[in-house]
């Protein structure tokens, strides 16, 4: 791994709730089908009637959770009512693989946005934040 990444990076979430929140262009957060399957469980909802309510199908026949007033559909008072349920996209951020690219790429996705990465510990160690980039690319394949 000749990754920029290979000595890990500091990050601790703060719950500010900032990436729940619509940036520039960025207003989604997608959500594959077991992800749904689960949170209509959680609803008490057929997952149709889940589908129909909290999220929309894009052209490219994914699924994202609707924003409301420029935030996620799910964030109140800043705080995620699925929280312990989140999708793969919220639980991995910022361990992406476009965000993680390149040290210019991180600043300006993450170190810029997020005060969660201004910190000097805890570091995510390399083999996590691949396991997480990982993740978060093999939940986009499903549908």
């Amino acid at each position: 791994m000749d990754k920029w990444w290979k000595n890990g990076v500091a990050f601790s979430c703060t719950q500010c709730a900032k990436c729940c929140s619509a940036r520039d262009d960025v207003a989604y957060v997608y959500v594959n089908h077991g992800e749904r399957q689960l949170m209509a469980k959680e609803l008490q909802l057929p997952l149709a009637t889940f589908t129909k309510r909290y999220a929309r199908r894009a052209a490219d026949g994914k699924y994202y959770l609707n924003f409301v007033d420029g935030h996620c559909i799910f964030l109140e008072d800043k705080k995620c009512t699925m929280h312990h349920i989140k999708p793969t996209q919220c639980r991995t951020w910022p361990f992406w693989e476009e965000a993680m690219a390149s040290k210019a790429e991180y600043k300006k996705q993450v170190l810029d946005f997020c005060p969660g990465s201004n910190v000097d510990s805890p570091v995510v160690k390399a083999d996590d934040i691949k396991k997480q980039i990982n993740e978060t690319e093999d939940a986009f394949f499903e549908v």
